[in-house]
């Protein structure tokens, strides 16, 4: 089993989380489904992940299948999500295609190399 570790905070205005640990398909399916979990049960719906992954990127066909999967079970949910790549090495066209996936699906996500950015989008002070 792939090892990660994820912490949740609870802001005043959203839900802070974060992830370290293994790049692998199965680490981004299993933080994916937490985050998702721990919307309902905080009845949290903006999120600020902060992710740092170490290890080699994911293929891109196996990232557009954990994101599909993980954006279909939360449609209708009605998360907003910033999403924080801290891995310098991480490809900038996964990302963006993962963003697309889960907009694709009515998530309304961005991706972000700057916590900043992430939280002024996330909060409607950017766009």
């Amino acid at each position: 089993m792939d090892q990660y570790q994820i912490s949740f905070e609870q802001r005043p205005r959203y839900l802070y989380v974060t992830v370290t640990g293994e790049n692998t398909p199965e680490t981004i399916r299993r933080y994916v489904a937490e985050i998702c979990e721990a919307c309902v049960r905080l009845g949290m719906y903006k999120v600020l992940a902060v992710v740092n992954l170490s290890g080699p990127g994911v293929p891109m066909l196996d990232l557009y299948k954990v994101i599909a999967e993980g954006s279909d079970a939360s449609a209708g949910i009605g998360i907003r999500a910033a999403y924080v790549e801290l891995n310098p090495a991480r490809s900038v066209a996964n990302m963006l295609m993962a963003e697309s996936v889960a907009m694709t699906r009515g998530i309304p996500v961005r991706t972000f190399k700057d916590i900043a950015k992430a939280e002024a989008w996330l909060l409607g002070e950017a766009h």
